[in-house]
């Protein structure tokens, strides 16, 4: 009777529990895990009754009618307004999330495993029974999870309060700068997830701490830089031409890489730079032949292809870099 009910009285466990080295990973980076889970919740909560209120604005100020390629004075007005209501208070938001991906590497990925290789305390692994790889692989893979949970929240919150400002702004608000292009959508999390990567690998390398920081900031921001570069070229460019026109033949909303003019056979010319200050431009550039022109440009449908194509292409990197860590970590066992 009293053992029954002895058994009956201790207290079950139920739900999934941290054990072994994820529970010592997450006790070691724990402040730093809470910190990012509040950040994103916050982030989430605010963006969601953000969202709501522009959606009710634009419903008030029936912004829907202003979508087109051609804007009434009363349209710009309300746009203009619009605008600077609740694009101007995003715009900071949205550059400084470009520090999201640095904040992971340097102070989640830098001293991940730096510090453990600095200090020795690594040496304690290799008394326990737990192989020096699988060590590696719960150093690098709890907190990169929590990089993929923390960024994946931020990336969706940011897009989900900025898409009904770009729908009512239209070309006002261009999706292809550099933000909002990096403050919202899953690159957010692909350059989030790199530059741990990129963190922790240096770390392990330099095995120093602040230094390791350091290089991480340096080689994140030439990589970024080498992104920006190619950002344009990661998807197919469209090229439209049209004669008897002066202005480029791409849409308002479309991210112009390039235009130039044409002759009347639809060949790509010089600029005749001179007749812009001629008194009749159309016919000092017809009397230089020029009839038309051409342009290369994305559409703004081409956002979400760039973006997961920029997505991939730093993942790919990831890759590369646990393959290096990896490589390091067997070829220097002590």
């Amino acid at each position: 009777m009293s053992t029954a009910t002895t058994r009956s009285r201790t207290p079950v466990r139920r739900g999934p529990r941290l054990r072994g080295l994820t529970w010592l990973i997450w006790r070691q980076n724990r402040t730093a895990f809470w910190i990012g889970l509040a950040v994103a919740a916050a982030v989430a909560c605010y963006a969601l009754v953000q969202h709501q209120h522009i959606a009710a604005a634009v419903t008030a100020q029936h912004l829907d009618a202003c979508q087109g390629h051609q804007l009434s004075e009363r349209c710009l007005s309300r746009l203009t307004t619009f605008g600077q209501q609740y694009q101007f208070p995003m715009r900071r938001p949205l550059q400084a999330m470009l520090l999201l991906p640095f904040l992971f590497g340097l102070f989640l990925g830098g001293p991940q495993l730096a510090q453990e290789l600095e200090s020795g305390t690594y040496r304690t692994v290799a008394t326990q029974s737990v192989t020096r790889m699988r060590w590696f692989a719960a150093k690098l893979g709890v907190p990169l999870a929590m990089t993929v949970l923390v960024s994946g929240v931020i990336a969706a919150a940011m897009t989900w309060w900025w898409h009904p400002v770009a729908k009512a702004m239209g070309p006002m608000f261009p999706w292809h700068q550099w933000y909002p292009f990096y403050g919202v959508g899953p690159v957010v999390v692909g350059l989030s997830v790199l530059f741990y990567l990129l963190g922790a690998t240096l770390g392990l390398v330099l095995r120093r701490t602040v230094l390791a920081m350091g290089a991480t900031l340096a080689v994140g921001a030439g990589l970024f830089a080498l992104l920006e570069a190619v950002r344009p070229r990661l998807w197919p460019v469209r090229t439209a031409y049209a004669q008897h026109t002066s202005e480029p033949p791409a849409p308002l909303d479309a991210w112009q890489l390039a235009d130039g003019p044409l002759s009347k056979e639809g060949h790509r010319v010089s600029e005749a730079w001179d007749c812009y200050a001629a008194g009749d431009i159309k016919q000092c550039l017809a009397s230089r032949g020029i009839t038309g022109r051409w342009s290369e440009y994305h559409p703004a449908s081409d956002l979400w292809p760039l973006q997961w194509t920029a997505t991939g292409l730093c993942l790919a990197l990831g890759v590369v870099l646990i393959a290096l860590s990896l490589w390091w970590t067997r070829r220097n066992p002590a």
